[in-house]
């Protein structure tokens, strides 16, 4: 099984909106860890924050689907990001991807997956029609060596 994402970039701030938009693209369901925060931080980078302003100002729907399992946090960041956030998503599951289709009222073909993970957030994405967008983890360089380890062996399942 290989794993093509309509897109790979390095974050999400390099996402062209305009050229989404024109082909069709009315919202975003985003992961959480890695992909807007960095993980467990409850911190949102400046950058981010400014670039997560202008997709709301340009009429984007935004949704948070998270595997993460701790409620806490997961209202944390819904509170930090001000962008509603599904936790337990199990992901590459599609149960909790279509429950956030209807929260925000959009189809599969409407929306852009974006995650750092090939084999959950990308995989969920392909499965339900939606475009998708591989983002590179926003702490690469500090994670703990069996991470790093399992994100080569998932990139073995990108096709670029």
């Amino acid at each position: 099984m290989l794993v093509k994402p309509s897109l790979i970039i390095e974050d999400i701030t390099q996402i062209d909106l305009a050229a989404l938009k024109a082909a069709g693209i009315r919202g975003f369901i985003f992961d959480l860890d890695n992909t807007i925060m960095a993980p467990h931080s409850g911190t949102l980078e400046d950058r981010i924050a400014a670039w997560l302003t202008i997709l709301q100002v340009e009429g984007f729907k935004c949704l948070v689907l998270s595997n993460n399992k701790k409620a806490d946090y997961c209202q944390m960041a819904e509170n930090v990001l001000n962008i509603p956030v599904i936790s337990h998503a199990a992901k590459p599951r599609r149960a909790k991807f279509r429950e956030a289709l209807g929260m925000i009222g959009l189809t599969a073909t409407e929306v852009a997956m974006v995650g750092d993970r090939p084999l959950t957030d990308i995989w969920v994405g392909q499965r339900m029609g939606s475009y998708t967008i591989l983002v590179d983890p926003l702490i690469k360089h500090s994670e703990k060596v069996y991470i790093k380890v399992l994100r080569r062996m998932e990139r073995l399942f990108v096709r670029g």
